[in-house]
């Protein structure tokens, strides 16, 4: 039997839909009609010829009738079973009950077959009720008729003879119609039992493919945006890089993350996050074509890989500037989240497919050094991997692991570097970060400081910045230079959920004196989480540690955060100090931010002097301390203490 049939007999149905009756009654029907039509037909071809012969047309006449309407039975079998069925028994009652009273006890062969029948087609209750029938017709048309039928002892008593007749004929007749009830009713609730495990099997095989289904999208697709994760994405990459480099077909991959993401998360919350990535997704999946795969990797990242027809190397590199052009334009429509517009952009790395044997984990490693080379830019950028990239990616992966050995094996060191007044007075000093390398030399900080904050390295980093920072605050206080002394904190150790108390732990072990200790933060760190930031601040604030915003005026910088932090200083970036007092911008930047800070009551150190023109317009316009070249060089502890803190310039 086939599924369909199957599940179509045994599976529930739609309200009001006619019920299915079973399967095996409607067979024995048509098989029954079958036989009727055949075995009658050949039998009465005879019958009616002898009473042709001798003008019983009666009989002919009821043949005819019956093996038509036994015909039409076995032929109409879109009527619906019961009518059918009815008829049938309809017609072997009335044949049965003619011939009784025309033929005589040959009849009542008919009439036995009636309830037979019955149970057969209709079950045991209908079959009773045509065993009742049979006895009540055949006790009265039988004694009515005066059927020539005798019961020795009994003649004179027809009545009586024809009530003995009756029950011996019942008698026969019910055990064969029981018989066949019981028997039928006990296929048919074996039947009914089969048809129940034949249902519960159909729907356990249903469940067994929904949750082949649940298993498969677990598998292969993302939860929340529904679209194909990476382990589909790194197949389908697979099969475009193999055909790409057989020349059957171009393609290019292109690796998206979503700019300054977290500060939708921060501000908004997740669910806001979550939704802004569902409608990034929808709105990439109807960007681009139906061959196209748009997955997302995890976090706010997006890969898209788009094949095309095989081109030669400018055209490949044109195709591929087509997607990327076209993608991000994507973004620079806003987002509706819950009728509020939200404003993202995307930094997109492209790789083209084909060319050296590269797997799919090197083109997306690849397609990820180029996505960050566009943050690196300035985001909201398309940035195109060159081999270039990839030498770059793994000189600053060994650059890190020789940092990681240099925090372990001392190779760091901090050096002091003077801060001024306008009397030329030491009023500070910043601790700056020195590398020597035993074969590199001197590596600058502008090149190991990023590395270490796109690491974890930054972290074991700063706590080393920070112990150190500690000793020598406390070697300047015992030599007899009482000075503030600056310490930079990276936001990434900032944030550390321990990061206040291990620091104050440390503080107290050194024995420092906080009065003269200041953390230099930047901007970035300040509005990144500002209400959990405020409560950090406050609570190093309420032990003596102040704090300085370094590199003021490159960020975010507001009036609305600076009142609520508990700030001591500013430090003007040396990009507003270069080009003082000569370029018009930079001064009056330079002039607006002295006016803030006197109005605010803040500290304002200005860094990258170099000039004596520099210095005299910071001193007469009210800076509080100067701090560059033009007065001192960082040198190590020992030398700066060696001069008796007195100005290196060499």
């Amino acid at each position: 039997m086939k599924k369909s049939a199957l599940l179509q007999r045994v599976l529930p149905h739609e309200p009001g839909a006619p019920e299915v009756l079973p399967d095996w009654r409607a067979r024995i029907l048509n098989t029954v009609l079958f036989s009727i039509t055949l075995l009658g037909t050949l039998t009465a071809l005879p019958s009616m010829t002898l009473a042709v012969e001798r003008a019983y047309w009666g009989t002919v006449v009821i043949d005819v009738i019956a093996l038509a309407w036994v015909y039409t039975l076995w032929r109409g079998q879109r009527l619906p079973y019961a009518l059918r069925a009815w008829n049938l028994l309809a017609l072997t009652y009335l044949l049965g009950t003619w011939f009784l009273m025309t033929v005589g006890p040959v009849s009542m062969i008919y009439l036995m077959a009636f309830p037979v029948l019955t149970a057969l087609l209709l079950g045991l209750r209908p079959a009773l009720s045509a065993l009742a029938l049979n006895a009540v017709t055949l006790l009265l048309l039988g004694y009515l008729a005066n059927t020539d039928l005798h019961v020795p002892g009994l003649e004179g008593q027809p009545f009586i003879e024809w009530l003995v007749i009756t029950v011996n004929f019942l008698f026969i007749s019910a055990i064969l119609t029981l018989s066949c009830a019981v028997l039928l009713q006990q296929l048919d609730r074996s039947l009914e039992q089969q048809l129940i495990i034949a249902r519960n099997l159909a729907e356990g095989q249903e469940e067994l493919r929904r949750t082949a289904q649940a298993l498969n999208r677990l598998a292969y697709y993302d939860e929340l945006t529904s679209l194909p994760n990476r382990r589909l994405l790194m197949d389908r990459l697979n099969q475009a890089q193999a055909s790409a480099r057989r020349g059957t077909q171009g393609g290019t991959l292109l690796y998206l993350d979503l700019d300054r993401f977290k500060n939708i998360n921060d501000a908004r919350g997740h669910a806001a996050g979550d939704a802004l990535l569902v409608a990034v997704a929808r709105r990439l999946g109807g960007l681009l074509r139906e061959e196209d795969t748009v997955a997302r990797l995890g976090g706010d990242e997006f890969v898209i890989l788009s094949p095309h027809s095989p081109t030669d190397a400018t055209g490949e590199a044109r195709a591929a500037r087509v997607v990327g052009d076209k993608v991000r334009e994507a973004f620079e429509q806003p987002f509706l989240l819950d009728g509020q517009p939200y404003s993202t952009q995307a930094s997109i790395g492209v790789v083209v497919l084909g060319g050296a044997a590269q797997g799919a984990e090197e083109l997306l490693r690849n397609a990820d050094t180029a996505m960050y080379r566009a943050k690196t830019a300035g985001r909201n950028r398309v940035a195109y991997f060159e081999a270039e990239m990839q030498q770059e990616v793994e000189a600053k992966l060994n650059l890190e692991n020789e940092l990681a050995h240099a925090i372990e094996n001392n190779q760091l060191a901090l050096h002091l570097q003077s801060q001024v007044d306008a009397s030329g007075a030491i009023v500070g000093v910043e601790l700056l970060l020195r590398w020597t390398h035993p074969t590199l030399g001197a590596i600058p900080p502008s090149r190991f400081i990023p590395i270490a904050e796109e690491s974890n390295l930054i972290q074991s980093l700063g706590d080393w910045v920070l112990e150190q920072g500690c000793r020598i605050q406390r070697q300047l206080r015992e030599a007899g230079h009482a000075v503030p002394v600056s310490i930079n904190v990276s936001p990434r150790q900032f944030h550390q959920h321990d990061f206040v108390e291990r620091a104050l732990a440390l503080l107290d072990r050194q024995q420092v004196d906080t009065a003269l200790l200041i953390f230099e933060v930047t901007e970035g760190l300040l509005l990144d989480d500002l209400e959990h930031t405020i409560e950090r601040m406050e609570a190093l604030a309420e032990r003596g540690i102040r704090f300085s915003i370094d590199d003021f005026g490159t960020g975010y910088s507001s009036l609305a955060y600076l009142k609520r932090l508990p700030l001591h200083e500013l430090k003007i970036d040396r990009s507003f100090i270069t080009d003082t007092p000569d370029d018009p911008g930079d001064t009056a930047i330079v002039e607006m931010i002295l006016s803030m800070a006197r109005h605010l009551e803040l500290k304002v150190v200005a860094e990258g002097v170099e000039t004596r023109a520099q210095a005299e317009f910071l001193s007469s316009h009210g800076c509080t301390a100067q701090q560059g070249y033009l007065h001192a060089r960082p040198q190590p502890l020992d030398r700066w203490l060696a001069n008796g803190g007195r100005l290196d310039r060499s």
